[in-house]
C-alpha cells in the first residue's frame, strides 16, 4: 500500500513539472527569438549545426577549440586552428550552406611556423578589401578573403558573374600576391 501511495505521489509530481518544463522551454525561445523573431532564430541554428556538422566531417579534431555563432545569416567563427588551411576550410563550409550571407572568420593560428611572411600577407588583405570596399559594383559583406602566404583565397556569393571576376581581380592586382584561389559561388547555384 506504502509503495502504490509513493507511485502515486512521484507520478503526480512528474505530470505536474510537464507544464513546468514545457514552459520555461517556451519562455527561453520566446526569450531568444524575441529580438529578431522565431522563424530567424531557427534558421540561424540550422546553419549553425550544418556547419558544424561538415566541420566535424571534414576533421573532428577542429571542433573542439572553435566557437560558431550566426545571427540574421551572418557567421562569425572563433577559436584557434593549427594550420592556414583549416581556418581557409572553415569558411569555405560556411558559405556552402545556404541562407548564409556573411562570414566572418576570426579563427587565431597557432602553429606560426606556416606563416612566412605575415606583414605582406596582412597588407594584401588590407589592399584587397579597400579595393572591394570602394567598388560600388561589389557588396563586399558577401565575400571572405583571407591571404597566406601571399596566396589569396576568395569565398562567398556573388551576384553575377561580372561580380565574381571583378572580386577576383582586385585580389590579383594587390601587390604582393602570387596566387588566387576562387571558390566564390553564384547567388543561383544550387547549393
Amino acid at each position: 500500500m506504502k509503495k502504490l501511495l509513493f507511485v502515486s505521489v512521484v507520478t503526480l509530481f512528474l505530470q505536474s513539472c510537464g507544464p513546468i518544463i514545457g514552459t520555461v522551454g517556451m519562455v527561453s525561445l520566446g526569450a531568444a527569438s524575441k529580438e529578431k523573431g522565431i522563424g530567424t532564430t531557427i534558421s540561424d541554428n540550422v546553419i549553425k549545426t550544418k556547419i558544424s556538422n561538415l566541420v566535424y566531417k571534414l576533421d573532428k579534431n577542429l571542433i573542439n577549440d572553435t566557437k560558431i555563432f550566426v545571427n540574421n545569416g551572418a557567421v562569425l567563427i572563433t577559436g584557434k586552428v593549427k594550420k592556414p588551411s583549416n581556418k581557409i576550410e572553415f569558411t569555405k563550409l560556411a558559405w556552402n550552406i545556404r541562407g548564409v550571407n556573411e562570414v566572418n572568420n576570426e579563427l587565431q593560428i597557432t602553429d606560426t611556423s606556416f606563416i612566412k611572411n605575415i606583414a605582406r600577407d596582412l597588407a594584401s588583405l588590407g589592399e584587397i578589401r579597400a579595393r572591394i570596399m570602394s567598388d560600388k559594383k561589389i557588396n563586399s559583406l558577401n565575400y571572405s578573403i583571407d591571404v597566406v602566404n601571399d596566396k589569396v583565397y576568395l569565398s562567398g556569393v556573388a551576384t553575377n558573374k561580372e561580380e565574381m571576376l571583378l572580386v577576383k581581380n582586385h585580389a590579383s592586382s594587390a601587390r604582393y600576391v602570387k596566387e588566387v584561389y576562387n571558390y566564390i559561388i553564384l547567388n543561383n547555384d544550387k547549393r
